[in-house]
């Protein structure tokens, strides 16, 4: 039977009514192997890019190496920031603490598995036996992650395409059924089952204004991941 162990925030819910379009592009069923990586400062500067400008500066910090992540700043504020590489995606996240207490992990060693070569496939099934033996946990009270940053990149049709910058909250075992979530239309559930999360986007002004103040850090990262020359 599945289980349900709280369904989403209120405030998830309050905005079903007036968000922008989400494109298909923001998907997460695509899934590659290759690593993007970058020089740590432009790392650290595109991390914490995912929050709300007040949040930054507290915020903690951690960096892909070659033997995975390593912590650079502690937290002082709730929120823990890293440049996900989860399923060859490509985008700055932040989670509160109970984020980073429970599926941040998981967040991390998809990326370490995918650096020791490990095939899609293979990586799906070590994440899967983790949720089921206990070594990764779904978030176990409401909370949220921030993906604000411009600079987010989904594998579309084999290639990163940037998205949507989003709010997302926490929602294991729930489905888009529970919320009449539907991609594009309204909210909806992102990888259904122990990491579900629902999806808000960010509104149209907000995203703009994102943009233009961060172009420049756009420009170098979109320079250092190829898809600018």
């Amino acid at each position: 039977m599945r289980r349900k162990q709280w369904t989403v925030t209120a405030v998830a819910l309050a905005l079903l009514a007036s968000i922008p379009a989400f494109g298909q592009d923001h998907k997460h069923n695509e899934s590659g192997s290759k690593i993007l990586m970058l020089p740590r400062d432009l790392e650290l500067r595109l991390a914490v890019n995912a929050l709300p400008p007040h949040l930054r500066e507290g915020a903690g910090i951690w960096v892909l190496a070659e033997s995975g992540y390593v912590k650079v700043k502690d937290a002082a504020n709730p929120y823990t920031c890293i440049v996900s590489r989860r399923g060859g995606n490509f985008y700055p996240v932040c989670f509160d603490e109970e984020g980073t207490r429970t599926i941040l992990l998981a967040f991390m060693d998809d990326a370490m598995l995918r650096l020791k070569g490990e095939s899609p496939e293979s990586v799906d099934r070590i994440m899967a036996d983790g949720f089921q033996s206990g070594k990764y946990r779904p978030p176990a009270r409401p909370g949220m992650a921030y993906m604000l940053s411009p600079a987010t990149y989904m594998l579309n049709g084999g290639k990163l395409a940037r998205t949507v910058a989003h709010y997302m909250f926490y929602a294991p075992y729930l489905l888009d059924s529970d919320i009449g979530g539907v991609m594009g239309k309204s909210p909806f559930v992102d990888r259904p089952g122990p990491h579900g999360m629902v999806i808000v986007p960010a509104g149209s002004k907000e995203r703009e204004t994102a943009i233009t103040q961060n172009q420049t850090l756009l420009n170098e990262v979109e320079s250092a991941i190829g898809l600018k020359p």
